[in-house]
């Protein structure tokens, strides 16, 4: 078979992509440097040059699926252009198509992994500062009246984390749109304070 060149960091992300895909169907166990090798169609020293071994390699795919899909909440969280409210909402939809993007992988061993729950631990510990902070934002501008932005932040977070593991609920726009009111009513929020 003749090996097609490329540039490494497209080469060593093509090899990352290959990797999530094995890892969301079958966990750690699921698949075999010789699978991602030949899938890429590039000699296993290739692997090496870029990852010292499968569980570097498994840590880094991860890595980078989170910083590929946090960065958008994150930007919502920052904007100084949106007020709190529609933080909330924007922030909200952009996480349901976050949970969209791995519904086909929801009942898989990779789900049931400490390494899946390393990760979601890692994407709240980056999230729950940037939610707190436009919480205590909507306390100031009496838009929001809770007590505690700290545990408000981490109810929403582990709140939505159990809705998204759930056998129990079709993630629907209905579903969607009802976490954004149960959201908001944790929050104490303040139509009025709003307009």
């Amino acid at each position: 078979m003749k090996r097609i060149s490329k540039e490494p960091d497209v080469r060593r992300q093509e090899l990352m992509d290959i990797g999530l895909e094995f890892y969301m169907k079958g966990g750690i166990k699921g698949f075999s440097i010789k699978d991602v090798v030949n899938r890429a169609g590039v000699a296993t020293g290739l692997f090496y040059y870029y990852f010292t071994s499968k569980e570097a390699f498994v840590d880094e795919i991860l890595n980078d699926f989170i910083v590929n899909n946090i960065e958008k909440i994150q930007q919502i969280l920052d904007s100084d252009k949106l007020t709190v409210i529609q933080k909330i909402t924007e922030s909200l939809q952009t996480f349901w198509a976050f949970v969209e993007k791995l519904a086909p992988y929801k009942n898989t061993d990779a789900f049931q992994t400490e390494q899946h729950f390393q990760l979601e631990q890692k994407l709240f510990l980056q999230i729950q500062p940037l939610i707190q902070k436009v919480i205590e934002d909507g306390i100031k501008t009496g838009i929001f009246n809770t007590d505690n932005p700290i545990l408000a932040s981490e109810f929403i977070l582990y709140g939505l984390s159990s809705i998204a593991h759930s056998n129990k609920l079709d993630l629907n726009d209905a579903v969607k749109k009802e976490t954004i009111h149960l959201v908001l009513t944790i929050l104490k929020y303040n139509q009025k304070a709003d307009i």
